[in-house]
């Protein structure tokens, strides 16, 4: 027994070992999610990119050309990559809850110990709903193709004789029926035998086991109430939001640029030409947002590696902690950080990088291939250059989707030491609709699936 007395009481969380597929679709939602960011990213700079252009802020109309028919095309290569990137990531939810559910089972069929019982995370795919996302992105896809679909396909037959129009159209609606079905199956014929596995479980873990695993964290929540303070921010937090400042401030630099160079005109912008001092302003504003931009990201960068440090720092500390019995217990941030499975920032960062990296490369690619709205002399000459950026934005994604994988299967001695000897309350952010799932706030196994 540890000098906090923490092993008074047998009960306790434990992580399951979900097997390889089921470590696949977690690291791919994960990594996902990074890649999204990414593409946000990417549609910020598409933004940027198109107003110099529109605006003649590049001084030069080759040049500006160039850049208007790159960012029309990265917009549309964007698009493209959030529909097959929502797409993915929905599978993988589901094929995260189902397997997780499944290795839960069969661990109670090989006679797992009722005391120990599965961590809150492993818990919420037991008793959640495995195609919630599979089944939003089909009705979603569904309601926002079949109008298309429907009413493009009258016209054209009202018209007459548009055969590829017609075909067009005839495919946008057989989309929207098949994405209809895959929201209906989603919901009546996936959910049924998850919550069949999630009887099985509730059978081999009573309530009195999952209410006496949770007796500690509720004990732990009740210590900590007249505890909390504000923590200063990390050195990898202060830079995170120094980049943020810094991106905010180039953009004002560039709108301030922009609103200079326009006047009169309500609805339009009329080019003003001004002074030498006031044309240098506006051209240094269009550097400024250049650099700001530059210096963000090489600070976020920095942020991130002191992150990896601090977090690496923090998981020497707490095996040190576990190995001593008499020692007290950590701050419970710190308990709640580690005892959860976490993105390592590396792999964050690259998945990110490499979102960003795929829109820009495949579009350069594309338009110097002459499929897009013309420049493809200008990028004719980097289709090689293109292809190699592609291919090194996927070996980035691919390595980031290793590198989680591998962070989260190492560290489950970890969370499974600190769950034992400290259990931790759940640090879970709410919902879209701002509850928090029973799962992560209390005993749920013996509650209806689903149930807030």
């Amino acid at each position: 027994m540890s000098a906090d007395g923490s092993q008074a009481n047998p009960w306790h969380w434990y992580e399951y070992e979900v097997g390889l597929a089921s470590e696949i679709a977690r690291a791919c939602v994960r990594s996902l999610t990074s890649f999204l960011i990414g593409l946000g990213c990417a549609f910020a700079l598409i933004m940027c990119m198109g107003l110099l252009a529109e605006e003649d802020l590049l001084d030069d109309r080759g040049l500006e050309k160039a850049v208007d028919h790159l960012s029309r095309m990265s917009l549309g290569v964007l698009l493209a990559f959030v529909l097959v990137v929502c797409a993915a990531g929905a599978v993988a939810s589901f094929l995260r809850e189902s397997t997780t559910s499944r290795a839960i089972v069969n661990a109670a069929a090989r006679g797992a110990s009722r005391h120990a019982v599965p961590s809150p995370d492993q818990v919420r795919s037991v008793t959640g709903k495995p195609a919630e996302a599979l089944a939003f992105f089909g009705w979603a896809n569904a309601t926002l193709a079949g109008p298309l679909g429907v009413i493009g396909l009258i016209v054209v037959l009202a018209e007459g004789d548009d055969a590829e129009s017609a075909l067009i159209f005839s495919l946008i609606t057989g989309y929207a029926v098949i994405m209809a079905f895959v929201g209906y199956a989603s919901s009546h014929l996936l959910t049924p035998a998850h919550e069949r596995r999630h009887a099985r479980v509730a059978a081999h873990w009573t309530s009195n086991d999952e209410e006496q695993a949770w007796k500690p964290v509720e004990q732990a929540r009740r210590d900590s109430a007249g505890k909390k303070t504000t923590p200063r921010p990390s050195i990898a937090k202060r830079c995170l939001y120094g980049a943020a400042g810094l991106w905010l401030v180039g953009v004002l630099a560039l709108q301030m640029s922009v609103l200079t160079r326009c006047a009169g005109g309500k609805y339009e912008c009329k080019k003003t030409t001004y002074s030498s001092p006031i044309e240098a302003l506006i051209a240094g504003g269009v550097w400024i947002f250049a650099v700001l931009i530059s210096a963000g990201m090489l600070l976020a960068v920095i942020g991130v590696l002191f992150d990896w440090r601090q977090r690496r720092s923090e998981r020497a500390e707490l095996r040190t902690r576990l190995a001593d019995p008499a020692s007290d217990r950590p701050a419970e941030d710190l308990l709640a950080y580690h005892s959860q499975r976490q993105t390592h920032p590396l792999a964050r960062v690259g998945a990110t990088l490499s979102g960003a990296g795929l829109v820009f490369s495949t579009s350069s690619y594309l338009v110097g291939n002459g499929l897009g709205l013309g420049s493809e002399d200008v990028f004719a000459a980097y289709r090689t250059e293109s292809l190699a950026a592609m291919v090194v934005s996927v070996g980035v994604f691919a390595a980031a989707l290793l590198g989680t994988g591998i962070v989260g299967v190492r560290g489950r001695e970890l969370r499974n030491a600190l769950m034992r000897r400290w259990p931790s309350p759940t640090s879970w952010s709410t919902d879209s609709d701002g509850k928090v799932q029973r799962a992560k706030r209390g005993p749920a196994l013996h509650k209806a699936s689903g149930q807030r």
